[in-house]
């Protein structure tokens, strides 16, 4: 969108979509993200101090979405209103639901559907939730459940 904004230090391998007001700001450290990234309106991404931000590929964030300082694996999805803290790894095909709050140094495995606040593992993740985050990043319309 004309209005985001990708400020310092950040790679983004591409294709991606940075949604109205969508900021990346890596002014002190880096921020990296993978190929096929979905960024929604009014979300952002930044460091804490010297704690780089690192995004794997095929990843989908919501509407006002905050990925601070941590580790999202491949195929994450973060839902709207959701809020990953500093230090903190959420592994790879994981779910991060609507307004869940990922706490500082929290570390998820692999196929995590995390709810709540503080954030928990609920569940594992489902074949369909992944394949869903993978339509969403890629463009395609979501399935009728």
């Amino acid at each position: 969108a004309p209005d985001a904004y990708v400020i310092g230090q950040a790679t983004i391998t591409g294709p991606a979509v940075l949604e109205a007001s969508a900021v990346i700001r890596a002014d002190r450290e880096r921020v990296s993200i993978g190929a096929f990234f979905h960024m929604g309106r009014g979300s952002s991404i930044h460091i804490d101090g010297d704690q780089p931000t690192v995004i794997g590929s095929g990843v989908w964030l919501g509407a006002r979405t905050v990925a601070h300082g941590c580790t999202l694996g491949d195929g994450v999805r973060v839902e709207d209103g959701g809020l990953v803290l500093s230090g903190s790894r959420v592994g790879a095909g994981s779910i991060a639901a609507a307004g869940a709050l990922v706490t500082e140094g929290a570390t998820f495995p692999n196929d995590s559907y995390i709810e709540g606040s503080p954030g928990r593992r609920i569940r594992a993740t489902t074949d369909d939730e992944r394949a869903e985050t993978a339509r969403r990043v890629s463009g395609s319309p979501p399935v009728a459940r």
